[in-house]
């Protein structure tokens, strides 16, 4: 009687809480669509061309962030981008404002400097918030992809081709003859032997003496985040690939930065948790965000405890930048519980859906476990730290050069926020490969029919019941599927409608996934139940036998 009773006060817990989310297999999607941007003086044509999909400043028009592939540029238009045209600057917009500008293109350029090491040959606002901070108003805060890498510009065979050595690996020369020392050629190719990627933030007041934040963002934080594993070892050995693609979004009093840490590279040193590559996030008080060192990173340890740690190294500063490459930052965790050589993550964004207590978000992955195909994918969370499963597979791909929504965000339907939607009527919008003066987007538009129930209050390790019982519908066995993430006691119950217990599994089990098998056989069709309880946490499932 006391597990039945369990059952039901469960299932009422999770009945209360049920929010609706949509099933995207009921919608109207269309695309993907176009719209080109053009710049009628030559010197601005390339100005008009972004690697990735340009993030919007909210203010009376929308500023557009555009990416010429290493520094950055603000355009701005009452031309919202859901339309499928092209939009002329000249004729229906303004600037373009240069806003940051990687250390090898500023003026003050010295070769023999090792300064601004953090933005050294690509400087580039990814994403940005408009905040109200309480010393300095309205404020612009962009968050950059910077590299510090090997170079070179032009053909490597001609003697007056530029090379631009990096600062963090010195031993790691230009070599003509290994492509994989050096980024560049053509077409291009990135050198990942030599390369290491930065996540720094820089800002501008956001007012009318700044034009409403079109102008340089002067104010640099340097580096907000830090590779759990340093980027080399004291004896000069790399360690990682960096940090690179930064998304973001103001919530609850903070602004969240969601990165791609790209972990131990290759087999130089170990995997070793805490430091592994995925999607990580870091945050940072709206009222402290001017500050690199209020930003911290998610950890969950082995033994379950979740805690927030400052990722910057004790005592850094940009300027003392090249002194910490062989520090390692705080352990954060991969909040898409990812596997190594199973998946690799591009890029991960996140929008509020408005009128409702979830967030959506968008990643682009490298799908190892499917013939590297290159997949974009939707996921659900309550609290930006817990995610589902992907539930919805958005677009996929052979290769990076053939997909069409790289480097993927939101835009909600009137085209003015990247960061807040309406779950019926949405766009993700991203790239081709290389950078154009285009950007492609998918339409989303749901009939209102369909949902998946979602317990908006327990902390999600999936969502889809398709990834946790199957197969359902079911005509007999069916398995379920469950996470355990420390020595947790397990109980899991099968009840009819009823309430009457049918089956139960229950014991001690170690951190790890696993599969429990159910037989329905000899049971009438109808829905069945399924209790479980993981430690403390609660989950009821729905099981159609049919």
């Amino acid at each position: 009687m006391k597990r039945l009773t369990l059952f039901f006060v469960a299932l009422f817990f999770c009945d209360a809480l049920l929010a609706q989310l949509p099933d995207f297999n009921t919608y109207m999607i269309s695309g993907p669509t176009s719209v080109s941007f053009k710049a009628n003086k030559p010197r601005n044509k390339a100005k008009a061309k972004t690697e990735v999909p340009p993030w919007i400043i909210p203010g009376g028009w929308k500023s557009y962030l555009f990416v010429d592939g290493s520094d950055t540029y603000i355009w701005s238009s009452r031309t919202p981008l859901t339309v499928n045209r092209t939009i002329n600057f000249k004729k229906e917009g303004v600037g373009p404002y240069n806003v940051s500008k990687s250390y090898i293109h500023s003026s003050y350029y010295d070769s023999a400097r090792l300064i601004d090491n953090w933005k050294r040959t690509y400087h580039a606002i990814y994403s940005a918030a408009l905040i109200d901070h309480p010393a300095e108003g309205l404020v612009s805060l962009g968050f950059l992809h910077g590299e510090n890498k090997n170079l070179v510009s032009g053909n490597i065979k001609d003697p007056k081709a530029k090379r631009y050595p990096n600062t963090i690996q010195s031993n790691a020369p230009i070599n003509p003859a290994d492509h994989n020392s050096w980024s560049g050629g053509s077409p291009y190719q990135e050198g990942w032997n030599a390369y290491n990627g930065i996540i720094s933030a820089a800002w501008e007041p956001n007012n009318k003496i700044t034009n409403w934040g079109q102008q340089f963002f002067e104010h640099e934080l340097g580096p907000i985040v830090w590779p759990a594993t340093g980027y080399i070892t004291k004896q000069g050995v790399k360690c990682t690939s960096g940090l690179r693609h930064p998304s973001s979004i103001v919530f609850n009093g903070y602004v969240y930065v969601f990165y791609v840490e790209g972990g131990a590279f290759g087999n130089n040193i170990p995997d070793e948790e805490g430091c592994s590559e995925g999607i990580k996030v870091a945050r940072a008080p709206v009222s402290e965000a001017l500050n690199p060192y209020s930003f911290q990173v998610y950890y969950k340890g082995r033994d379950g405890l979740e805690s927030w740690k400052r990722s910057l190294p004790e005592g850094f500063t940009k300027e003392s930048m090249l002194n910490y490459v062989a520090v390692k930052g705080a352990k954060a965790t991969d909040i898409m519980n990812d596997y190594k050589k199973v998946l690799q993550e591009i890029r991960f964004s996140v929008a509020k859906v408005r009128n409702t207590n979830y967030f959506i978000g968008v990643e682009e992955y490298i799908d190892i476990a499917d013939r590297n195909k290159v997949k974009v994918g939707l996921r659900f969370s309550s609290d930006l730290v817990h995610w589902s499963d992907c539930v919805f597979t958005v677009a996929t791909s052979n290769s990076w050069d053939n997909m069409h929504i790289n480097y993927p965000i939101f835009l909600s339907k009137d085209g003015w926020s990247n960061t807040e939607i309406d779950i019926d009527d949405f766009y993700i919008t991203g790239t081709d490969a290389g950078v154009k003066n285009s950007v492609n987007k998918i339409h989303f538009q749901g009939s209102g029919t369909g949902a998946l129930p979602f317990a908006s209050a327990v902390r999600m390790q999936t969502l889809s019941e398709q990834n946790v019982v199957f197969p359902n519908p079911t005509k007999g066995i069916f398995k379920l599927a469950y996470v355990v993430d420390t020595i947790s006691s397990v109980e899991i119950n099968m009840y009819n409608l009823l309430g009457q217990q049918l089956q139960t599994v229950h014991g001690e089990k170690m951190p790890g996934k696993y599969f429990e098998e159910f037989d329905l056989s000899g049971y009438p069709e109808g829905v069945y139940l399924v209790a479980v309880k993981v430690g403390k946490r609660y989950r009821v499932y729905k099981v159609v036998k049919g």
